[in-house]
């Protein structure tokens, strides 16, 4: 049909049907996103309905806890400060009370909230809270030589990277900041025959899937987030904690190749459809991760010049 469309219309009424097309396709797109983040995000700042989810709670009560750690972690807390972030957690406190899913939320809440009540009366800011922290006491021998060594690898040899070695990496990843502490990241590692299944939903990999040991599928629950304000925040999320992970990997030395997931989403939902993933999580990326062969290729991949990246202000 395409074919003959372009045999019968002139080229300039062709390049415009297919614009036309584009922005139809991109409006749709973006009109799924939007009934996605609406369908699982929390409104605003609130306390809660009992008819809210479990994880809709949790990124309140972490939200607001977190106001109270960084408050006291100012260099001049304000005092009294955060009247209403603790109207909010005692409201939200007596919705999550019967649901053990939140209880250990709920102990964090609380004892943030005694740390407001000592500061504001007493002025005394608590150590579990805001603790003094440790300076810089860790060490890199070769800051430079660790940055400029991570490259992507697409050339496995078929040693298996074992799982307490990934589930080390993760726990590196997990010290990523993320908005209000919510770490709204989720992983799911593939092998053996699941790794050419999950490929198969990702373009740029056919030349070598059949060398990748294992691929983690990132994704990030939408339920962490709230209003319209933060209706980007869970790709950013994303990306900063894919990074981390490749980072980590390389600091225990596997490597990796990230692996984007730029795709429209009939084929997001059909990834959800075949491994189980919920709609309230949105697939960012997957990351090929095993050993390099020895002698492996890697691409030239030229890095910019830092006056290129720098943004003068004059």
């Amino acid at each position: 049909m395409k074919g003959l469309v372009k045999r019968v219309l002139p080229a300039r009424a062709v390049s415009a049907l297919l614009s036309l097309r584009s922005r139809l396709v991109l409006g749709s797109e973006f009109r799924s996103d939007r009934r996605r983040y609406a369908r699982h995000y929390l409104p605003g700042e609130m306390i809660c309905r009992a008819s809210v989810g479990s994880t809709n709670l949790e990124a309140q009560l972490i939200k607001d806890y977190h106001r109270i750690e960084k408050g006291l972690a100012l260099p001049k807390p304000k005092r009294p400060f955060g009247a209403a972030v603790a109207q909010r957690i005692e409201g939200n406190i007596l919705v999550g009370r019967d649901d053990v899913a939140v209880d250990d939320v709920i102990a964090l809440a609380e004892s943030a909230q005694r740390a407001l009540q000592r500061w504001n009366s007493d002025g005394v800011i608590s150590d579990e809270i805001a603790p003094v922290a440790k300076h810089h006491e860790h060490k890199i021998d070769d800051v430079d030589g660790f940055f400029r060594s991570r490259r992507s690898v697409r050339d496995f040899d078929s040693a298996q990277v074992p799982d307490e070695t990934l589930t080390r990496a993760v726990a590196l990843a997990l010290q990523s900041p993320s908005v209000c502490n919510r770490q709204a990241w989720r992983v799911r590692f593939f092998r053996g025959d699941d790794v050419s299944r999950i490929l198969a939903h990702q373009n740029g990999n056919s030349g070598f899937r059949y060398v990748i040991p294992v691929v983690g599928l990132i994704t990030v629950d939408t339920r962490m987030f709230s209003a319209a304000g933060e209706r980007n925040q869970p790709w950013i999320e994303g990306g900063i904690f894919s990074m981390s992970l490749v980072w980590a990997l390389h600091a225990l030395r596997v490597d990796s190749c990230m692996l984007n997931m730029s795709v429209r989403n009939k084929q997001a939902s059909a990834v959800r459809k075949e491994f189980g993933i919920p709609d309230n999580e949105l697939i960012i990326m997957m990351i090929a991760i095993g050993y390099a062969r020895p002698g492996h290729r890697i691409a030239r991949s030229p890095r910019r010049q830092t006056n290129e990246v720098i943004v003068s202000r004059d």
